[in-house]
């Protein structure tokens, strides 16, 4: 009989233990405790459970990898009759340096959009060795290749053609005011429009004025044969005259 009641007297105070519990952590989590149910005043409400609140995003738009850079190509065009330089863009690291820029023309033929357009590049026949700028001056080192793929001495359109393509590209970049080519290493005596510039000299894009596309030539004034002939004429007369005198 007393074992019953001991049990019983257990069982109950778990079970208030187990009431306790159940209230405080209800009280813990904020849970009312009224019967009746009280509407809350939006104002009193945190921003993130106020009617109509809408959580904003914020959308990180990575920085390109790539930008274009100016190269120049080679033309012919029929109306002017003769080889200029036309700028093209190519896609390079944002990052590139003038050797990465100039690397793309190397050993690249033209797209087929720029070989439609009637482009060509000289350069496609050199492979490019260096390219350096110190004091505003871009040495660039080059070497013509064999259709074996050896180093072979270049012609001198195909040199002055390249030089005009590297001086007019060099010069696009920023902080470069004129171009040194070096031939496998060695100074050279480069073709420019007029004459073959020393070996080692600083070229500039006016050293390749006659491939602008706006480039106009000189003209000059040549007396005709006839004009010559009447002067003499006229000359001859004045002796004449002065002789009968």
């Amino acid at each position: 009989m007393r074992l019953s009641v001991l049990l019983r007297r257990r069982r109950a105070t778990r079970c208030l233990a187990a009431l306790f519990l159940a209230a405080a952590t209800a009280g813990g989590c904020g849970l009312p405790t009224d019967e009746n149910a009280e509407a809350i005043d939006p104002d009193d409400l945190p921003e993130t459970l106020r009617p109509g609140f809408t959580a904003s995003t914020t959308t990180t738009v990575p920085a390109p990898l790539t930008e274009s850079r100016l190269v120049y190509l080679l033309t012919n065009p029929q109306d002017i009759e003769r080889t200029i330089v036309v700028e093209v863009e190519r896609q390079v690291n944002r990052n590139a340096t003038l050797g990465d820029v100039l690397d793309s023309l190397f050993g690249e033929a033209t797209s087929t959009d720029e070989s439609d357009a009637g482009y060509f590049n000289t350069l496609e026949l050199f492979e490019i060795l260096s390219a350096t700028v110190i004091d505003g001056v871009a040495t660039i080192d080059i070497v013509h290749l064999s259709p074996e793929g050896e180093d072979s001495a270049p012609s001198a359109d195909e040199l002055r053609f390249a030089a005009a393509q590297l001086v007019f590209t060099a010069s696009a970049a920023e902080g470069v005011d004129g171009v040194r080519i070096l031939l496998d290493g060695a100074e050279v005596s480069v073709p420019t429009s007029d004459a073959d510039a020393e070996p080692g000299s600083v070229l500039r894009t006016s050293a390749y004025e006659q491939f602008q596309p706006d480039f106009a030539p000189a003209t000059t004034t040549t007396t005709s044969p006839d004009e010559d002939e009447d002067e003499d004429d006229g000359d001859e007369g004045e002796d004449d005259g002065e002789d009968d005198g």
